[in-house]
C-alpha cells in the first residue's frame, strides 16, 4: 500500500522516478518558525470562494470547464498527480497523449491530457493538466465488494501550486487565491509543509509537523481522502507508547481508502495542532494483520476527521499550514464509522 488515498491505482503504475519527472518535487524557501511573527505587513491575497461538497463523505468541488461541462473532483493532499477516470475523459472528447516511464518506455495503463480554460467560478486556472486511468477499483479476492470512486477524478496538491487553498468543513467553504508571487507571512501558528517518500524510492506525499497525539510531536502525512482523525504507521507505535492501543479488536472499514481498508481504531487519543486542541478522547486507528501499512518516514497519517475540527489553510507558495477554529456555530461532525465487512 502507498499512503492512505482514496485510490491505488497510481500506486501500480507510477513510481517515484516517474512521479519526478512528471511533477518534480518544488524547491521552496524554508516559511518562518513554527509560531514566529511575521516580519513585514501581510499582503492581503484575494480568496475566491466555492462550495465544499460532500462526495459519500469525501471532500470534492466543482471545476468548470471551457466547454461549459463540469467536473466533480475529490481534493486529495496526499497524492501529487491529479487525474481524471478515463470515462470522463472520454466523455469530454479530451484529446489523450501517451505517458512515458523514466526508461522511455510507454505505460499503457495512464495517459495524460490538458482541460482547456478551467476555472472555480471567478477564478480561472488556464488549461489544466491530468493524468487519465481507469479508476474502476480491482478486488483483490473473488466476490469482494469494492466502491467506486465517488467523483470524476481528484485534485492533489500540485494542482494548487503557489497558491493557498483554505478548507473550512464546518461552513463548507473552500478558499483559493490566484497564483502568488511571494510566500505569505505566517499569521499563527504555521508548519512546514514537506514532501517525502515512502520509504527510500516509494511515492511521495505531503507532509506538516506541528501535530501532536497525547502530548508527543509527530510528523504526518496530510490526507483529506482519510475520513478518520488519525492513523499511526507501523514504525511510531512502539516509539508513541501505544502497542496496547494497536491491538485493538474493534475494527472499522473505510470503503475508498485503497480500495477498502479495514483498520484498528481505540479511543482515548488527545489530537492537536501546535496549542490547538482538536480531539479529546478520540479515536486513533492502526494497520492491522489483514491490511499491513507501508513503513513510513513520519509518524502518522490525520485525516479529514481530525482537519474538519478547524479551518485549515495550506500556502503552497511558501510550503507551511496553519489552522483557526471554525466561525461556524455547529461543527461538521467527523464521518460516522463503517462497520468492518464480515471477515
Amino acid at each position: 500500500m502507498k499512503s492512505v488515498a482514496c485510490c491505488a491505482v497510481l500506486s501500480a503504475f507510477l513510481s517515484a522516478s516517474l512521479l519526478s519527472q512528471t511533477l518534480p518535487v518544488p524547491q521552496v524557501p524554508a516559511p518562518p518558525e513554527a509560531g514566529a511573527q511575521a516580519s513585514a505587513t501581510p499582503v492581503q491575497h484575494k480568496l475566491f470562494e466555492i462550495p465544499l461538497l460532500d462526495c459519500s463523505g469525501l471532500p470534492c468541488v466543482d471545476l468548470a470547464t471551457g466547454s461549459g461541462k463540469t467536473l466533480r473532483l475529490l481534493i486529495d493532499t496526499a497524492e501529487a498527480n491529479s487525474y481524471l477516470d478515463i470515462k470522463v475523459a472520454q466523455s469530454l472528447g479530451l484529446e489523450l497523449q501517451p505517458l512515458k516511464g523514466s526508461d522511455g518506455n510507454v505505460i499503457n495503463e495512464v495517459q495524460q491530457t490538458i482541460v482547456p480554460g478551467a476555472h472555480f467560478g471567478d477564478l480561472p486556472m488556464g488549461d489544466f493538466p491530468f493524468m487519465v486511468l481507469d479508476t474502476t477499483p480491482q478486488p483483490d479476492k473473488p466476490g469482494e465488494r469494492t466502491e467506486r470512486l465517488p467523483g470524476d477524478g481528484v485534485l492533489t496538491y500540485n494542482a494548487f501550486k503557489n497558491r493557498l487553498i483554505q478548507i473550512d468543513y464546518a461552513n463548507h467553504m473552500v478558499r483559493i487565491s490566484e497564483p502568488q508571487d511571494d510566500a505569505q507571512p505566517c499569521p499563527h501558528n504555521c508548519s512546514r509543509l514537506v514532501i517525502k517518500h515512502f520509504g527510500s524510492f516509494g511515492p511521495v506525499t505531503l507532509t506538516a509537523d506541528g501535530f501532536t497525539l497525547n502530548g508527543q510531536p509527530i510528523d504526518a502525512q496530510i490526507d483529506t481522502l482519510f475520513t478518520g482523525t488519525m492513523l499511526v504507521y507501523p514504525g511510531s507505535v512502539e516509539k508513541l507508547g501505544l502497542k496496547k492501543e494497536s491491538k485493538s479488536k474493534h475494527k472499522e472499514f473505510f470503503p475508498f481508502t485503497q480500495g477498502g481498508l479495514k483498520l484498528a481504531r481505540a479511543e482515548g487519543a488527545t489530537e492537536s495542532f501546535h496549542d490547538m486542541q482538536l480531539v479529546q478522547n478520540g479515536p486513533l486507528y492502526f494497520g492491522t494483520t489483514d491490511d499491513h501499512l507501508p513503513s513510513a518516514s513520519f509518524d502518522a497519517a490525520v485525516g479529514s476527521g481530525l482537519l474538519s475540527h478547524a479551518v485549515v489553510t495550506f500556502d503552497f507558495k511558501g510550503m507551511q499550514m496553519w489552522m483557526e477554529a471554525t466561525s461556524a456555530q455547529t461543527p461538521t461532525p467527523a464521518a460516522p464509522p463503517q462497520p468492518a465487512p464480515p471477515e
